[in-house]
């Protein structure tokens, strides 16, 4: 599903050079759920940029869903990047004057599906997250978690092969982080692919893969397995 290799990633000035990301390589296979976790600045949130076609890399290859990025053109990369990704935001970005719907109808209007499909979308995003009976609210009377979950709903109508979430409980108390893991566990188990930058470890540690950045690199992969309490434990590493 991802494939980077060797991927090197350099932010220059007149007088500094800072490398995001060093000869890093990670595959993500269709189904799995990875956390990428580590201190801020070591790279965690250029990696999620250059996963998600958002930003350019200096070295290395980087293939999605079968695809080689090398040489794309910006116009390639963005119908790419429509068509194969869905975004989960720590701050949620939904547009305050837009009912829920809408919110979600926005990009699927980009993409050119007429309005049977993109009602049907919608609604069928919706009711994934539990918030179908409030296609017409707006994001201001809703509660943080329940904000979030329409970002997520926005990002699952689009079908998306991949999803990418940054921090998505960052901004989020206790319960309402607990119940957006929850949905995001439960779209695992029914196919979703899932990477998630996190700097929670309690959440790193309860998905299939925790991969741990520093510097740019990758020091260090743990693989788990849930227990009968949800309580997850290190299988291998």
């Amino acid at each position: 599903m991802l494939h980077m290799k060797k991927i090197s990633r350099i932010y220059r000035s007149d007088t500094i050079q800072t490398h995001a990301l060093r000869d890093f390589s990670l595959e993500v296979n269709a189904g799995e759920f990875v956390a990428v976790t580590g201190p801020s600045g070591s790279g965690k949130s250029t990696f999620l940029n250059v996963a998600g076609l958002l930003d350019n890399f200096d070295q290395g290859s980087y293939e999605l869903d079968g695809v080689n990025i090398q040489g794309l053109s910006d116009n390639e990369l963005s119908r790419l990047r429509n068509e194969k990704i869905g975004f989960i935001f720590q701050n949620y970005n939904l547009i305050p004057d837009f009912s829920l719907f809408d919110n979600i109808d926005m990009p699927l209007r980009y993409r050119g599906f007429n309005a049977a499909e993109r009602k049907r979308r919608i609604e069928q995003s919706l009711e994934q997250v539990g918030l179908a009976s409030r296609a017409n609210y707006l994001p201001s009377q809703l509660s943080g978690g329940q904000q979030q979950r329409v970002a997520i709903a926005r990002a699952l109508a689009g079908e998306p092969k991949i999803l990418l979430a940054d921090e998505p409980t960052g901004n989020l108390d206790s319960l309402m982080a607990r119940q957006v893991m929850d949905l995001l566990h439960t779209l695992n188990q029914q196919g979703s692919t899932i990477v998630m930058v996190t700097h929670d470890p309690d959440q790193a540690r309860a998905v299939g893969r925790n991969v741990q950045v520093i510097d740019g690199q990758i020091t260090d992969h743990s693989i788990y397995a849930p227990t009968m309490d949800n309580a997850p434990i290190e299988v291998s590493a």
